[in-house]
């Protein structure tokens, strides 16, 4: 169940520097994906080893998410504080977020627990501790707007570890 595991989070890693790629290059979803695929093969984490990624999963995430880019923007300003906007986070930040926010409108059958505790977990590779406690508590909260009342259900420490190794 860890090689699923690993590669689901690679997959979510992947995507993330894509949708950054995207954003920074301006290039087209398509073009982004295939020289993705092509030159880095998987993710790349902060010690530069490549991951296996899910390729399929990888094009299909990647694609809903930069089609529903305005929507997951306004899903996601909807639970930041007054002083933040989506334009005021780094591009990083921005992909980290939608990928999160996709994650937690499209995809049910992930558990919102496992989203955020990826994405919290892939933060800590970008950013320092006061930014990661921004994605925590910004997750967190956009996890409750969004499944309430899967949030407020209690779930034994096992079962989740169990969810997150079968998240996709």
């Amino acid at each position: 169940m860890t090689d699923l595991h690993d590669t689901q989070s690679a997959t979510r890693l992947a995507i993330v520097q894509a949708l950054y790629q995207i954003e920074i290059s301006g290039n087209s979803c398509d073009l982004v994906a295939e020289q993705f695929l092509l030159d880095h093969r998987g993710a790349i984490g902060v010690d530069e080893k490549i991951r296996k990624i899910d390729r399929k999963n990888f094009f299909h995430m990647l694609t809903k998410i930069h089609e529903g880019t305005g929507i997951l923007d306004n899903t996601i300003s909807s639970v930041l504080s007054d002083r933040w906007s989506m334009d005021r986070l780094g591009a990083t930040m921005r992909a980290l977020m939608r990928s999160a926010c996709y994650e937690l409108t499209d995809r049910p059958d992930v558990p919102a627990r496992v989203v955020i505790k990826e994405y919290v977990d892939m933060a800590r590779g970008f950013h320092d501790l006061e930014e990661t406690g921004f994605v925590n508590a910004s997750l967190d909260n956009l996890a409750r707007s969004l499944r309430g009342a899967e949030m407020k259900m209690i779930i034994p420490k096992q079962d989740s570890e169990k969810n997150g190794n079968n998240s996709e």
